[in-house]
Parts: structure tokens; sequence; C-alpha cells
């Protein structure tokens, strides 16, 4: 009896590990679009090429996308979420995965997120508003910038990430709906030039907003100071800015954009001989294609702290049921 009781359970045990297996080999990368394209967008591929965005130009991995002075992109992703990038901004897909898709799905319909997903976005400058489907409770949705990461859970939020001459970056986060918890950097004792998030995150439930400011060297790139606010309720200011994004922008992207399987078997194939983005850095400008942040925005000349995504324990913070 106790040879059958085993025996049961290792196949039990061997048929949930196969399974699991079988599961990690089907996420594959999932398709990006960029649309209700406004003036200059550029994107920068893994082999370091630049060049104009078009509308509805599909995006992978690995991309680097910059708007412009008076320009701004939104990128609507196969899981039903959206980000409008504002102007003088970059961001860097550094991952976006997932499972395989069954049918055609028209993005202006989801109300959750169709599979699951693990999605990777790095900030470097900048402006973005966000709307993000209700996700599965393994998947994955982390911003990391300068001052911090985010983990954001079915969420409406914008971030705001400026830096002065001086080396001193002003953050902004705004939680419209839902939650994201923000998770600040620690500063650098001595030299060194990595510097990874703390361990606990402040959660920003909706209609609340933290801010951060953060010092850092310009020429060391150490980080010498990190202030992170304590929620306070969300101001006028950023209500109307998110509001502007999802009515003007978001939503009419959102009712144009369709995903098919096909589709995501065409980005998985592109991205198979790629490098995703795994770097932190912040990328490098590129003055020829897209102008430099005003002096608002200045950024240091050399690149931004490396941080680390949100943990397990960010994870698990912003789960929701």
């Amino acid at each position: 009896m106790q040879q059958f009781t085993y025996l049961r359970f290792l196949a039990v045990a061997l048929a949930l590990g196969i399974g699991a297996v079988i599961s990690s080999a089907q996420t594959q990368a999932g398709a990006i679009k960029a649309v209700q394209l406004v003036g200059s967008v550029s994107v920068k591929s893994a082999d370091g090429k630049s060049r104009q965005i078009t509308e509805g130009q599909a995006l992978i991995e690995s991309d680097v996308v910059s708007t412009g002075t008076n320009s701004s992109v939104v990128l609507v992703f196969m899981n039903g979420s959206s980000v409008k990038l504002e102007e003088t901004s970059r961001l860097a897909i550094e991952e976006f995965k997932m499972d395989p898709l069954a049918d055609d799905i028209a993005v202006a319909q989801l109300t959750a997120e169709p599979t699951l997903s693990k999605t990777r976005l790095s900030l470097a400058f900048g402006e973005m508003v966000g709307n993000v489907k209700k996700l599965n409770s393994n998947s994955l949705y982390d911003i990391k910038t300068p001052a911090g990461a985010a983990g954001i859970r079915g969420t409406t939020f914008r971030i705001v990430l400026r830096f002065d001459a001086t080396g001193q970056i002003e953050f902004q986060l705004s939680t419209a709906e839902g939650l994201v918890v923000f998770t600040g950097i620690i500063p650098t004792v001595g030299t060194g030039t990595a510097t990874e998030t703390s361990g606990e995150g402040v959660a920003v439930a909706g209609g609340q907003e933290v801010t951060a400011t953060v010092q850092i060297n310009p020429t060391t790139n150490v980080v010498s100071s990190s202030v992170i606010s304590t929620p306070q309720p969300i101001s006028a200011a950023a209500t109307q800015a998110i509001n502007t994004a999802i009515t003007q922008a978001i939503q009419q992207a959102a009712q144009t954009t369709t995903f098919t399987p096909a589709e995501q078997q065409s980005t998985a194939t592109s991205t198979s001989g790629t490098t995703t983005g795994s770097s932190t850095t912040k990328p490098q400008p590129e003055a020829e294609q897209t102008p430099e942040p005003s002096s608002t925005s200045t950024k240091p000349s050399t690149s931004s702290p490396t941080t680390t995504s949100p943990s397990t324990a960010l994870d698990t913070t912003t789960r929701s049921g």
C-alpha cells in the first residue's frame, strides 16, 4: 500500500513538473503596436540601429522608444495594457512575454489580460500614462526608473521623471485606479555605480500619489540621498493629465487595435535572434533623431544608476486575486 501511494505521488509530481515545463516552453514574446503617433518618435533596436516610428508599426521587446518635443505615442501591448509616452521621454521595453493566444483579440473588449504575461519596462526620463487590464495572479508588470521601481496590478497610473543639471531627480507616481507599489532606491555609501531598490515598498492606492527626490553625483553616478514622501491625495494636475491621456489617446488606440495568434508567432520569430533588454542603464541620447529634454528635464552626462526590478516581496505585495 505504501509503495502504491508513493508511486501515485511520484506520478502526480512528474505530471505537475512536466506541465510547468510545457507552460514555460510555450511562453513567447508578445506583440506590441505603436499607434496614435504625434510628431517625431524614434525606436532603437537591439542591433543599435535607430529609425522613425510610423503609425501602426510593430515593436518588440528590447526596443527603446524615444519621443521628441511636442511628440507622443501610445504603445498597445497584446495583453491589453497601453502606455502613452509623452514628449521628451525615453522608454525601454526590456521584456514582454505572454502565453500563446488561442483566438484573435480586440483590445477595447478586454477587461482582463487573455493569458499570463511578463512585462518589464524602464523609463529613463520623461512622462508616461498607463492603463493595465486586470492581470492574472501569476503575471508580472514592473516599471524601473532611476528613482526606483513600480510594481503594477490592473491599474491606471502616471509616472513623471525629470533630471536637473546637478543630477537631482524629481519623481512623481500617481495612481488613478487600482494599486501600484513603489520601491525607492538605497543611497550608495562610498563609491560605486550600482544602486539597488530597497526591500520595502510604498503602496500607492487609487486616488493617491507619491513623490521622490533623489540626488545623484553626475560625475561618479553615486546616489547620495533619496527621500520618498508618504502617499498623498492625487493632485488636480495629475488627474487632468491622466484623464486627458486616457480619453484622447489610450481609449482611441484600444478601439482600433487587434492582435492575432499569427502576429504573436511572427513577433516570437523576430525576437528569437535578439538579446532582450536586460540592461538597466539609461540609453544614450540620439541627438540626430530625438531632441534632448529641455532645461526642466536635463539628464546627467553619465548613465543613471542601475535599479533592480521589484523583487518577489514587492510582487506578492501587489498581487490581487
